[in-house]
């Protein structure tokens, strides 16, 4: 059973589909509630978004991977096509998650429409499924499914738009051996000048390359922040970097993973 963003056809919908043939899910309703299907058994992986090409991060996964202990087993990249999608031409608002609002930007600022925010593409394909002033937008999928006339298609910012989601569980994961990510969540002991050189310096005598650094407040104190990295290694290889970061940090690591293409 894999838990995922819904409702159907949402894009963490399709990714799944994409890379679980014929398996089972939990649609959630929001990107938290897919952790705690994870973490309460209901589910037995979890597949969300973490970050899009032109918006970066998705900052609800990441702060559920910094509150859930849970390891990234895969990570996988979907290309965005988004498209728009109403019961009636003559709508007066569009609805769809703040992300996708983000990648639509100039066409959202040329059409001069009230704009709303839900939580998921599909959540705004079945919004705009049943009530007639709003156009929602989201795949073509999902407008399918909601019955809803497409008026356009490829209305994004860029036609090469992706998003990368990751697969997780609360297993470990062995890691794999090569082409791989390593990415590891970072809380300094205490903070001092030059706490993120010093941090950094290891993986860089080691001649390892950070492919993402992500500062995250830590809820506790104002500006105090921990760290989640990623490092194009695999976990073999990082562990030589590690014991100079320990000393000034605790380390966790979140998963040592593939990425894979999905057409």
């Amino acid at each position: 059973m894999i838990a995922v963003l819904g409702p159907e056809y949402s894009y963490c919908h399709i990714a799944a589909m994409r890379s679980f043939k014929g398996a089972s899910f939990v649609l959630c309703r929001t990107i938290n509630d897919v952790f705690s299907s994870v973490a309460d058994g209901k589910a037995d992986e979890g597949v969300v978004p973490i970050e899009n090409m032109l918006q970066g991060s998705v900052r609800e996964t990441i702060f559920a991977l910094a509150k859930n202990n849970v390891f990234i087993h895969g990570a996988y990249k979907l290309p965005i096509a988004h498209c728009l999608a109403s019961k009636s031409e003559s709508f007066s608002k569009i609805v769809s998650h703040p992300q996708a609002l983000g990648q639509c930007s100039v066409f959202l600022k040329a059409i001069g429409k009230d704009v709303v925010e839900t939580s998921s593409t599909s959540e705004a394909m079945k919004i705009a499924g049943s009530d007639v002033s709003y156009a929602a937008i989201g795949s073509e999928l999902a407008a399918k499914m909601y019955w809803l006339k497409i008026l356009r298609k490829n209305i994004g910012d860029s036609k090469n738009n992706t998003t990368l989601f990751i697969r997780f569980s609360k297993k470990k994961h062995a890691g794999s051996a090569k082409n791989c990510i390593t990415s590891m969540l970072i809380i300094p002991k205490k903070d001092m000048p030059g706490l993120l050189v010093s941090l950094l310096t290891p993986f860089a005598s080691a001649k390892l390359n950070l492919s993402k650094i992500e500062s995250v407040p830590s809820g506790k104190k104002l500006g105090e922040y921990f760290f989640i990295i990623d490092i194009d290694a695999g976990l073999k290889e990082v562990s030589r970097a590690l014991k100079p970061v320990s000393r000034l940090a605790s380390v966790r690591i979140l998963g040592s993973y593939g990425v894979k293409n999905l057409d």
